[in-house]
């Protein structure tokens, strides 16, 4: 992710929990912030690339918001999505929004883990999954699970900035990478048994 961009979002994210928390309820337009990505932009991407077009001006992303957004979203929601729009920073929406998750999610006291699997294991295993990690890290995990079928089998976790991999597809590769290294190691040691067509 672009470093600048980040650094945007984190300013932005920041005043947006700054109203949310004079509010009186945060949890909830913190809530409506993250479902008017999920609910609504991943159904109707032509909204957002139209939201995020350098070609439509901000009066007429002000109309489109207050038209989709006036019945459906606070408006502390609403206003933010327009000073979003004021200074050009729609396109960025997501990276806002993630920010937005995470400091609140920081400030309630959860920490934000990133599961990967490689496929779904049921409601049972993912209480049982959330109960470990609440114990290991002495706070209220806030679960995002991506199904990866290329992991094989096993899981990646990502705990703030430290990662758990326990996946086939990187014992694999780690695998892989010994093979090499012991090959490389027997033709710097014997060189002359690969010449003659030898093996050790």
């Amino acid at each position: 992710m672009d470093v600048v961009e980040e650094q945007i979002a984190q300013v932005y994210a920041q005043a947006f929990l700054g109203v949310a928390n004079q509010s009186g309820d945060a949890a909830g337009l913190v809530e409506q912030l993250v479902s008017l990505v999920h609910d609504v932009l991943d159904r109707f991407p032509e909204l957002e690339q139209a939201l995020a077009s350098l070609l439509v001006g901000h009066v007429e992303k002000e109309k489109l918001l207050d038209r989709v957004f006036s019945n459906k979203a606070a408006p502390q929601v609403l206003n933010f999505l327009k000073v979003l729009s004021a200074h050009g920073r729609l396109e960025i929406l997501r990276t806002v929004v993630r920010s937005v998750q995470s400091q609140y999610s920081k400030q309630v006291g959860k920490v934000e883990v990133d599961l990967q699997i490689a496929n779904d294991i049921g409601d049972a295993l993912i209480s049982e999954f959330v109960q470990v990690l609440r114990d290991s890290i002495g706070a209220e995990p806030e679960l995002r699970i991506r199904i990866d079928p290329s992991l094989i089998a096993g899981f990646v976790v990502k705990v703030g900035d430290t990662v758990y991999d326990g996946s086939i597809k990187t014992r694999f590769e780690y695998a892989r990478k010994a093979m090499v290294a012991r090959a490389v190691e027997g033709i710097e040691t014997h060189p002359e048994s690969f010449f003659n067509g030898e093996s050790r």
